[in-house]
């Protein structure tokens, strides 16, 4: 699909499709097979040590626990949908330094090369002035089937950004957009588009729960890495179409609300915004940040929404957890005042669901396709 109209829903067929795209890791019947090994392994080392000759039980009784454990993980992983299939593991392991990462040369390290109908997942290194305080991590890059660096084809951009606690392969793992992108393309449902992924985490105070903010305590100048580093450089090292009316931010939870704030204070690098699971204000993590009065209030969405200037039409998706009344509160709220400064807003909410990375993949499709109709 090149510049035709895109539709304005997701088929239930295709729904069915992306919902199937777990393994293992995130199967309750994983957890309940190991719960049954557990208690097997328990009544063989209680039958052992009752025997005549009292063999050793401590081998049984370490399998029992090193089985619990796993299973209290998995039954964990299973509510969450955090590590949803074994090749997720991989890059949620990468990105938050527990393996190796691809290790290839600057821009080239390749998770999954395209094929005819997938696109390309490679993880860079972004290159930072130490004057940022940003820590070394990695970027995840979707590229779409086709994709070709040295053709006079540009893309919309669409930066997604994880929660907190959280790394810059969420997106990719745990919400598992390259197989949306792919399945969405498939069925030409969105136009072909890159998709980044950063790490916002910082150092120093509030270094886990950065906000995407500057920190004014010496720490990590998160915001000015994202907007004055990342984006230029993306723009430089990929076919971009690099004007605001074909960037999109998004992201989850305290990524949602990043993109919000980013998004509304810096509508000249962003037409649209992707926010699910989205707060108004940037809690205590923004706190720990910015020192709270009014330098936190000048970040909070809710606050400054009807004061902040806005240029052009702004397009705002938002998206909240059914099980989550607050979260459905919120979002109304800041979907009444984005409409009261007349931009285009859109709002679902995914029934049943909590604010979970379950929501979150459900959410990726709808989110999309809503960034394809208007980048």
């Amino acid at each position: 699909m090149d510049d035709a109209e895109v539709p304005d829903t997701v088929p239930a067929s295709v729904l069915r499709e992306l919902a199937g795209g777990g393994d293992a890791l995130s199967s309750w019947w994983t957890v309940v097979a190991l719960g049954l090994l557990a208690v097997a392994t328990a009544l063989a080392a209680v039958r052992r040590r009752r025997a005549p000759l009292r063999a050793r039980t401590w081998p049984l009784w370490s399998t029992v626990a090193a089985t619990g454990a796993l299973m209290s993980l998995l039954a964990v992983n299973c509510v969450v949908g955090y590590v949803p299939d074994v090749s997720a593991a991989r890059t949620t392991l990468s990105s938050w330094g527990l393996l190796p990462p691809p290790h290839l040369a600057h821009g080239k390290p390749s998770a999954r090369a395209a094929g005819a109908g997938t696109g390309a997942v490679r993880a860079v290194r972004v290159p930072v002035d130490r004057d940022l305080r940003m820590p070394p991590s990695l970027t995840w890059v979707y590229t779409p089937p086709g994709y070709d660096p040295q053709g006079t084809r540009r893309y919309p951009v669409v930066y997604l950004v994880h929660g907190s606690p959280g790394r810059s392969g969420d997106w990719f793992a745990a919400g598992q957009v390259p197989r949306v992108m792919d399945v969405l393309l498939a069925h030409h449902l969105v136009r072909p588009m890159i998709v980044i992924a950063p790490d916002v985490n910082g150092v120093g105070r509030g270094g886990r729960d950065t906000e995407c903010l500057n920190s004014a305590h010496g720490g990590s100048q998160v915001e000015t890495y994202l907007d004055d580093v990342l984006v230029p450089w993306v723009d430089a090292h990929y076919a971009t179409r690099a004007d605001w009316r074909h960037r999109t931010v998004g992201g989850f939870s305290s990524g949602a609300f990043c993109a919000l704030d980013q998004g509304l204070r810096h509508p000249d690098l962003f037409g649209t915004i992707l926010a699910i699971g989205p707060y108004g204000d940037p809690g205590s993590g923004g706190r720990t940040m910015l020192g709270g009065g009014a330098a936190w209030a000048a970040h909070a969405p809710s606050r400054y929404l009807p004061t902040v200037p806005l240029p052009h039409r702004i397009a705002v998706f938002l998206d909240s957890a059914g099980r989550m009344p607050d979260e459905e509160t919120r979002a109304r709220s800041l979907a009444d005042l984005l409409v009261a400064r007349g931009q285009d807003v859109e709002s679902r909410t995914e029934p049943g669901a909590g604010h979970t990375w379950h929501m979150a993949r459900a959410a990726a499709p709808f989110a999309l396709v809503f960034a394809s109709q208007h980048g």
